[in-house]
């Protein structure tokens, strides 16, 4: 048994990600080494294969949801990998500089197109030219090296303080609130908490209507409250889908067990990705809360109304 400053803990890089910034937020502070990878599928691959003993991807957004080529690598080609903590992070960028650098006098800015896309308002309030790289770290890198107060990077905080670059301005994002929600994958699953969640896969054996019902069924049946619900495409069965389903329950409880039972005589397959603690969640919202022109109970029946007699909101028949 390796001690616990020989452990290889490996994370999607480069130095600097959000991902990077995650290890330390976990749960037990990491007292092993720290390394980056290239791919979600090489951070998967050295955890399954034994190089590394665990490892962080991202999972999910909170603007765009699953992070597809985490959730495909998990489903269709891993088999003993599992979630065992989710790390809430914050997406958070710094405007980062030298010393001497002043947010009124800011000639250019480095940053990635994400970041810009993210701090567009910002980067509109300076007039400044902006010069694209490929990550955080990079536009960190180049601003260390010019040594230019008019020239910053807009990056997170982790990769900030690896360039030794200061923070001119902190919270440069237009919106506030947006966080990515990190796994840390291990081989052997978490302990139950009694505060828990389960992701689960199931592929039905056959394609027929009312299969999602059944499967949704089994738990409701069984008093398991579903957090999250999404379908990927089988790549070998065209047309056909797989259910990705998150459940607030632990393996380790008899109810999950006997609805997973259930669940495997309709028939169809099931796959574990993790059962692991519930995170502490940020209750702030993002703007509204529901999309734009959303209804709630008081409000439905006029609404109907009027989408169906286009007169009612001033516009013309088609």
């Amino acid at each position: 048994m390796t001690g616990a400053d020989d452990r290889l803990l490996t994370y999607l890089g480069p130095q600097g990600s959000f991902t990077h910034t995650s290890v330390d937020l976990l749960e037990t502070p990491w007292t092993g080494r720290v390394e980056a990878r290239d791919s979600v599928a090489d951070v998967i691959f050295s955890v399954e294969s034994g190089e590394a003993d665990a490892g962080i991807v991202p999972l999910e957004t909170s603007v765009e949801g699953d992070v597809s080529s985490t959730i495909d690598e998990l489903i269709f080609r891993s088999a003993m990998c599992f979630v065992n903590e989710e790390i809430i992070v914050p997406v958070s960028y710094v405007v980062a500089g030298t010393a001497g650098a002043r947010p009124g006098e800011i000639d250019t800015i480095v940053a990635t197109p994400a970041a810009a896309a993210q701090c567009r308002r910002f980067i509109e309030s300076t007039g400044a030219q902006v010069d694209f790289v490929d990550s955080m770290a990079t536009a960190c890198e180049r601003v260390a090296a010019q040594q230019s107060d008019r020239t910053v990077a807009l990056a997170s905080t982790k990769a900030a303080h690896l360039q030794g670059l200061v923070t001119v301005r902190s919270g440069a994002e237009d919106h506030s609130g947006v966080n990515t929600r990190m796994a840390l994958l291990m081989r052997t699953l978490a302990p139950q908490t009694g505060h828990d969640r389960s992701v689960v896969v199931v592929t039905p054996i056959d394609d027929r209507t009312g299969v999602l019902a059944d499967i949704l069924a089994c738990f409701a049946d069984r008093d398991i409250a579903l957090t999250a619900i999404s379908s990927r495409p089988i790549r070998t069965r065209s047309g056909e889908y797989c259910f990705l389903l998150t459940a607030r329950s632990h393996l380790a409880d008899a109810r999950l067990q006997d609805t997973l039972r259930a669940v495997a005589a309709l028939p169809a397959e099931v796959k574990l990705l993790g059962s692991f603690p519930l995170a502490a969640a940020d209750t702030r919202r993002i703007d509204e809360s529901a999309p734009p022109g959303s209804v709630g109970q008081d409000t439905l029946d006029a609404w109907i109304a009027a989408l169906l007699e286009p007169t009612r909101l001033g516009l013309a028949q088609p």
